[in-house]
């Protein structure tokens, strides 16, 4: 398990123990269909973290056509 910052867009960063991404999630209280990125790249619910990564969760954004 490592021990990570993680934010929700405009939040506050907390300090959370996580093994993935998924898990980041579930201990912010955030709906699955959020998405991350860890240390700036994009990523997958699944992708595993090491200790002081930093996970920035936002609501997933609909596109349109235009």
């Amino acid at each position: 398990m490592a021990s990570v910052t993680a934010t929700a867009l405009g939040g506050d960063p907390k300090r959370v123990n996580a093994t993935d991404v998924a898990s980041v999630k579930k201990a912010m209280g955030l709906p699955s269909n959020y998405t991350a990125t860890v240390n700036g790249e994009p990523a997958e619910d699944s992708q595993t973290l090491g200790d002081e990564d930093f996970v920035l969760l936002a609501p997933a954004v609909k596109g349109g056509v235009s």
